[in-house]
């Protein structure tokens, strides 16, 4: 029997500490539910990765409180550690439209208090004289210029005052930006304690699976209202709806996880409206015969995407644009069908062989002659798309022949300047377009040099979307004498050391949204990427300090 009794706590134990985990915190129910985008920083799960200490404690911080023009800003961040926050709980920052303040939102951040008296006598001793004056529940105050701040025993609001002055010139709404005025900000501050749990935004489904995955950073922005603020615009000028039943709960989410050697992010778009499209769209991979074909040596990016055409087609019946676009292409003897149905929606575009470096230059100036160095980029580009019916592509070449399109045997020339030309090549599988003839005929006759598979960039495949940039192989031919500054050239060099690759994949459909996965990955495997980025940043800072130039 005690025996049993003891599993039996140990399990309602274990059941606690996992609520624990994914509870989500109180102050979160102070963000409406009609905010635009939210954003959330996970003290507590920062914190077992990286000390504060660390971070406040550094020279790089030290060195943004030196460039910090005003004083009450400044110290303001001296001694933040010891203001009474809850460093072990969640910070949100969300933002709501208001166009009566600057850009046409309120920004407000929400700081979980572990104290509040402690938090008061911070403020008060880094802003001598400042005015505190309670109302209800909690007090006030203004911080500086255009900060405005309330705080109540366990929460503390933090909010932009400034709106734009419509007899001005400077302002993002064609004024001068000036604080508010203290009743109106008094107002707004009462309106962000006393969101009720109907109008929180506790109540998205979003916005608690977010919540509950405790990542590092996470973000989340509601997508229908986005798509609700531009829709009468952009109706009233080209006809186009975004309003409907397309972005309804749709909803775009982030979460960020700083790891050991690399940044990890799992993005979903969420389009419940479009269920039927989404399932379309996410159920065919890149063709993989096509990426295969791509030059994968010197590989400095790459992206790949299956968009499929019946879905397009849906889409644009959605916005009203079907139309539009079929009156469009009549005028040339065609309509959608013919364009859609010539591809199967299989397209890769490979950027190869960039360098950036220093070439001497002969000029002739008042007859004499002047040998100088003069930046050169240069780079192999690619893009191929995978055909679906050839006598439909055939239309699409002939109005291109008919409008001009320089002809070269069975493709196109696009001079772009004496020494360079866009090449058009296509055969009955595929159409490539590159800046090198040798690469558009040996990805149609297979003979580019090694492909995809044997590079760093094999992980796009089995992705309707992937995207590959490597850091490593597009720095590695810029030269750092490119500049004659030895601020920019040490800049370079430690840019070199930063990165390894970013691989940015996914595109399938699932539970009501489209899923993609990132991954920034660094050089240090052995760091956390904070620290990285924190030691990125103090050497970019003495970069900045470095005077004189390496040729003077």
């Amino acid at each position: 029997m005690q025996k049993q009794q003891r599993k039996l706590i140990c399990m309602l134990l274990v059941l606690a500490l996992m609520s624990a985990c994914s509870k989500m915190p109180d102050h979160a129910r102070y963000i409406p539910k009609d905010a635009v985008a939210v954003a959330g920083i996970n003290l507590k799960g920062l914190s077992r990765k990286i000390a504060w200490a660390v971070i406040t404690d550094s020279k790089l911080f030290k060195e943004m409180q030196d460039r910090i023009s005003e004083k009450n800003t400044k110290d303001a961040m001296n001694g933040i550690e010891k203001a009474g926050i809850d460093f072990l709980n969640t910070l949100y920052v969300y933002v709501k439209t208001d166009n009566r303040f600057r850009g046409g939102n309120r920004i407000t951040g929400i700081v979980p208090l572990s104290d509040a008296g402690q938090w008061e006598d911070y403020i008060k001793k880094v802003i001598p004289g400042v005015q505190i004056t309670q109302h209800g529940g909690h007090k006030e105050a203004s911080l500086g210029r255009d900060m405005y701040v309330g705080w109540s025993s366990n929460v503390l609001m933090i909010m932009n005052v400034m709106t734009p002055d419509q007899g001005g010139d400077m302002g993002s709404n064609g004024g001068v930006n000036k604080p508010s005025d203290a009743t109106a900000l008094s107002a707004e501050m009462e309106q962000a304690f006393s969101v009720t749990t109907e109008n929180s935004i506790k109540g998205n489904r979003y916005f608690n699976e977010l919540d509950a995955q405790g990542h590092d950073i996470s973000f989340l922005l509601n997508y229908e209202k986005v798509m609700a603020q531009m829709g009468n615009n952009v109706a009233e000028k080209i006809g186009m709806n975004l309003q409907g039943d397309l972005w309804k709960d749709a909803a775009f989410t982030t979460g960020l996880d700083f790891e050991k050697g690399k940044i990890t992010g799992d993005i979903h778009y969420f389009v419940p409206g479009m269920k039927d499209i989404g399932t379309e769209l996410g159920s065919t991979n890149a063709d993989k015969e096509m990426l295969d074909k791509l030059p994968g040596q010197n590989l400095d990016m790459l992206l790949s995407m299956h968009i499929s055409t019946k879905g397009i087609k849906s889409i644009m019946e959605k916005l009203s644009l079907l139309g539009m676009a079929n009156a469009g292409l009549s005028t040339q003897g065609l309509n959608t069908d013919n364009v859609l149905d010539a591809f199967t929606g299989d397209m890769a575009f490979a950027m190869n062989d960039f360098s950036l470096k220093n070439e001497k230059v002969t000029d002739q100036f008042m007859g004499q002659t002047i040998v100088h160095d003069e930046q050169k980029t240069s780079m192999s580009f690619t893009y191929v798309m995978k055909l679906n019916k050839t006598e439909e592509f055939q239309k699409l070449v002939k109005l291109a022949k008919d409008n001009g399109l320089p002809a070269s045997g069975k493709g196109f020339v696009i001079p772009i300047n004496s020494k360079d030309s866009v090449y058009i090549l296509m055969n009955d599988k595929y159409a490539v377009a590159s800046n090198k003839y040798a690469y558009a005929s040996g990805l149609l006759d297979g003979s580019a040099k090694a492909g995809v598979a044997e590079s760093p960039a094999s992980g796009v495949y089995g992705h309707p979307t992937a995207f590959f940039l490597d850091f490593q192989q597009l720095l590695k031919n810029i030269d750092p004498s490119i500049s004659h500054s030895a601020h920019d050239s040490a800049m370079i060099s430690e840019s070199k050391k930063l990165l390894s690759t970013v691989s940015f994949t996914g595109g399938g459909f699932k539970n009501d949204a489209f899923e993609y996965h990132l991954d920034i990955n660094f050089m240090n495997k052995d760091e956390n990427s904070i620290l990285i980025l924190k030691d990125f940043g103090t050497k970019m800072s003495d970069a900045d300090k470095i005077k004189g130039n390496i040729n003077p």
